[in-house]
This record gives C-alpha cells, sequence and structure tokens, in this order.
C-alpha cells in the first residue's frame, strides 16, 4: 500500500500552487500592477503570484519614477521590498511661468 503525505500528492495535481508575495515599498500607496496589469491595490500588500514563476511586478506612485523588477519563488511567502527613486522637482524662473501663462 502507497500512503501520500497530502490529497494534492494523491490526486496528482498539476497546476502549480500560488504563492504570497509581500510587496512593500518605503513610500506607502504604490499602485501594484502584475505582468502589466492593475491589481487595484497599493503597498503595503501581500499579493497571490504563481509559485516558480516569474512575474512582472510593477510599482506606480505620484512624484517618483516607475519601478519594475522580475519576481519568482517557490516559497509559501515571499517578499519584495525596494525604495522608489523621486522625479527631481525642477525650478523655473519666474519669467518663463509668466510666458507659460499669457500663451493660454
Amino acid at each position: 500500500m502507497t500512503w501520500f503525505k497530502t490529497l494534492r500528492e494523491l490526486l496528482s495535481f498539476t497546476t502549480k500552487s500560488p504563492c504570497l508575495c509581500m510587496v512593500i515599498t518605503e513610500q506607502e500607496g504604490a499602485e501594484i500592477w502584475v505582468n502589466d496589469k492593475n491589481t487595484h491595490m497599493v503597498t503595503p500588500k501581500a499579493i497571490t503570484v504563481p509559485r516558480n514563476t516569474e512575474v512582472k511586478i510593477t510599482l506606480r506612485l505620484i512624484g517618483h519614477y516607475e519601478h519594475t523588477a522580475m519576481v519568482k519563488s517557490g516559497h509559501h511567502l515571499s517578499y519584495y521590498h525596494t525604495k522608489l527613486q523621486r522625479v527631481p522637482l525642477r525650478l523655473i524662473s519666474n519669467d518663463s511661468f509668466e510666458d507659460s501663462v499669457e500663451l493660454r
């Protein structure tokens, strides 16, 4: 008689089980996109991703550059942390501001 550790092993499921990936940015509130699809979630958040499959995670936050990373994990829980790079502010002279207002 053969013994199986889990029901999944007994039934020989071939689908990849999901894992959780905790996505954290030092600046909270960044939109999380997975494989170019909006998840409608913001950081910090645990998202479900396929196990042992590389996924593209994109983080977007106003005033910061978009950040993209490829994530792959075989664990039940993985962790992705990054610091988003801020877009530098540019100072303009008062003359160029007045010129742009007059053009409107």
